[in-house]
């Protein structure tokens, strides 16, 4: 399993500690076709370029990888996206992810959805 999908599974999973997300709403790679939703955040996860080793006596020992989320919200969203993101961030961190960058919120300018971008950084033992 990708770590992308890893992370999907992880979080629908617990959508009930999440207040602000619906299993339905929480996408690998895209948002789906079939997610037409005009009033619910929607969340997708993917993963980011970067990453490194760590040597032990010349031998990889981890790898440091990065995930990506990004959060879309309509523009007449009500709830509060912060604490959205936050319970999320939260939530990868008690699961060794550590949010490393928060692009903050911004519209888009071609659907007028609110968006914003967390990135995370996790390691796995080689």
């Amino acid at each position: 399993m990708t770590p992308t999908a890893q992370v999907v599974s992880l979080l629908k999973q617990n959508t009930s500690k999440l207040e602000g997300l619906k299993k339905e709403h929480i996408h690998a790679y895209m948002i789906s076709p079939q997610d037409k939703t005009k009033t619910d955040a929607i969340l997708v996860v993917s993963e980011a370029p970067g990453g490194r080793h760590g040597y032990g006596n010349g031998v990889p020992i981890f790898e440091r990888r990065r995930l990506q989320l990004d959060f879309y919200y309509p523009p007449n969203y009500e709830q509060d996206m912060e604490a959205i993101e936050q319970k999320v961030r939260a939530f990868l961190f008690a699961h060794s992810f550590r949010c490393y960058a928060n692009a903050g919120h911004v519209m888009t300018p071609d659907n007028k959805n609110i968006t914003n971008t967390l990135k995370f950084n996790y390691t796995i033992q080689m």
